[in-house]
């Protein structure tokens, strides 16, 4: 979509245009909802943070600026719920197994889907577990969502120093647990 139709649609959500709203989150949706599984290894809270991450777009759009690329600024909406869910998660794990989690990850809506979803968890499970909130997402944004670290640096607020050096601590973690594979 180019940035001025973008641009019109944005003015016209603003004005409460629903359908306008609505062209927005279908273009950014599926964008989303990729950063959010990957991050979460969850559909559900995956799904969750797509319509939270929205709610969010839709209440704060008027604070949106149009020198800003709109796709930083809304995974940074998105990558902000998914790090406190991240954050949260990690203080309140449970003794629960991988396998059990995986297994709870699981929709039956679209088998073939369903599949590839546990097999994508289970890799980003076993590869990034030990990470810290941050070292993910840097990881997820930079190798994963193929983002540079200049945007990088937008979407978290992080220096590029400190992103960086997430960066190189996830890459020896994962690094570590590929060669014990």
């Amino acid at each position: 979509m180019d940035k001025s139709t973008l641009n019109d649609l944005i003015t016209s959500s603003i004005r409460n245009d629903e359908k306008a709203f609505r062209i927005i989150v279908e273009t950014y949706q599926s964008m989303i909802y990729s950063l959010s599984f990957r991050l979460l290894c969850n559909e559900e809270e995956a799904k969750d943070t797509v319509q939270e991450t929205f709610l969010r777009v839709w209440l704060n759009l008027n604070k949106y600026q149009s020198d800003k690329k709109f796709s930083t600024w809304i995974y940074a909406i998105a990558s902000n719920l998914c790090l406190d869910k991240l954050k949260n998660l990690k203080h309140n794990q449970c003794s629960n197994s991988n396998d059990e989690s995986i297994n709870y990850m699981i929709s039956s809506d679209n088998i073939e889907q369903t599949i590839i979803n546990k097999e994508l968890a289970e890799i980003i499970l076993k590869l990034t577990d030990n990470l810290t909130p941050k070292q993910k997402i840097v990881f997820i944004l930079r190798y994963l969502e193929d983002i540079e670290v200049n945007e990088i640096v937008q979407i978290t607020g992080m220096p590029p120093n400190k992103i960086k050096s997430n960066l190189f601590l996830a890459r020896q973690s994962i690094r570590r647990k590929l060669e014990t594979l």
